[in-house]
């Protein structure tokens, strides 16, 4: 059963590497004949196209690791995230956006990018440490299409807010969102909940010091807040482990 499984897989991985071999070199000679025959001057960024090569290559890898073992684990997130992020670098470039205006997008892209591979499975504290990833991506997209509306005039964060630091909510949601994941594995994967955790106090920590006291210049005061939530998490901790019975 193992040798047939090998047997067919080869033969697809193959297909894919012939059919992008295909697909990059007749890309490439289209290329150079519109520039021959048009002139650069009428094609500002063609070059965007050879930016986009390699993202087409970090999908169609994702997706040949995806059919060959049928689950979508880690490494075919990783190169489908990369291919999404290398492709938009290349469609801003071909478009020819502003970055000024649509910089957001590589905080919203790159924000999918860690949601998808927070989708992962690696037992159960490697997979509550990839889902606070999801946390992270979702905070990552939320901000992105918050600055994007803002670019967009669709509203104006400087008259609304004005000096107000609006941004510390969004710092304070993978905190939550860390506490959430910890308290759930609490049970079944100590190093990952209490890792976990940990990182929920400093990240809440930071979050509150952006919303209450935005002066970096007094940083000691998040120190203060991420030490106090830390030793009052520990001596949570210690009284909620089992106490050893005494053998009388």
């Amino acid at each position: 059963m193992n040798q047939e499984t090998v047997r067919q897989s080869k033969p697809k991985q193959r297909s894919f590497w012939q059919d992008f071999g295909g697909a990059t070199l007749l890309l490439a000679g289209v290329v150079f004949l519109v520039v021959n025959v048009l002139g650069v001057r009428h094609l500002e960024n063609w070059w965007s196209l050879f930016i986009a090569l390699p993202g087409v290559l970090f999908l169609g890898m994702g997706g040949m690791i995806w059919s060959g073992n049928g689950r979508f684990t880690i490494l075919p997130r990783i190169s489908t995230g990369i291919g999404i992020i290398v492709l938009t670098v290349a469609l801003i470039f071909a478009l020819n956006l502003n970055w000024e205006v649509w910089w957001p997008l590589m905080v919203i892209v790159p924000g999918t990018a860690v949601w998808l591979l927070g989708g992962a499975k690696i037992g159960v504290g490697g997979t509550a440490v990839l889902r606070f990833g999801r946390w992270i991506g979702g905070m990552m997209i939320l901000l992105g299409f918050t600055f994007l509306a803002d670019q967009h005039n669709l509203i104006d964060l400087a008259a609304r807010f004005g000096n107000f630091h609006w941004w510390g909510f969004f710092i304070l949601i993978p905190g939550l969102g860390a506490f959430f994941e910890g308290v759930r594995v609490a049970r079944q994967s100590t190093w990952a909940s209490t890792s976990l955790l940990i990182v929920g106090v400093w990240i809440v920590s930071s979050g509150l010091m952006e919303l209450f006291a935005p002066n970096w210049l007094s940083w000691e005061g998040m120190v203060g807040i991420g030490l106090i939530g830390t030793g009052l998490l520990s001596r949570g901790l210690f009284f909620l482990k089992p106490r050893p019975q005494s053998s009388n």
